[in-house]
């Protein structure tokens, strides 16, 4: 009897060590930002960071953000775009030379979130004028 009760003790411990080990690497940290009309999200999973933007119109339509190649989830309305991604720890940083979309082009310019002091931070040249833009943002989900 005390053999059958120490087997499925095993058993348990063991389920249950198993089940511990795989559910501890499915940790996702997820914020959700509002800035200004704008939303972004950053989704770490503990071995890579992901960050989207959705337009305050279509806020359940989610893209890759930042924007450093034209691709199907953004290419009805990216047209060209020479942008590199930066991100170190909760601040995302998108810096280009041109980026070329349907409502008109900017150029040398850069784009910061800063998914933990919860800010947006733009500047760049758009239609030949400088453009500037600084915004606290909402947290909408964590």
């Amino acid at each position: 009897m005390v053999i059958v009760v120490l087997f499925f003790m095993k058993k348990i411990l063991l389920s249950f060590a198993l089940y511990s080990l795989l559910t501890m690497n499915s940790f996702a940290e997820t914020i959700i930002l509002k800035c200004n009309k704008n939303f972004y999200k950053y989704v770490a999973d503990g071995s890579s960071v992901k960050t989207y933007s959705a337009s305050g119109k279509k806020k359940d339509v989610w893209f890759e953000w930042p924007k450093t190649k034209v691709q199907d989830d953004n290419k009805d309305f990216l047209i060209f775009t020479d942008a590199e991604a930066i991100i170190d720890g909760h601040v995302v940083t998108e810096k280009f030379k041109k980026i070329q979309w349907k409502g008109g082009t900017s150029t040398n310019g850069r784009t910061i979130v800063d998914f933990k002091n919860k800010r947006y931070d733009s500047k760049a040249t758009f239609k030949g004028k400088p453009w500037s833009k600084k915004v606290k943002c909402k947290l909408q989900k964590s």
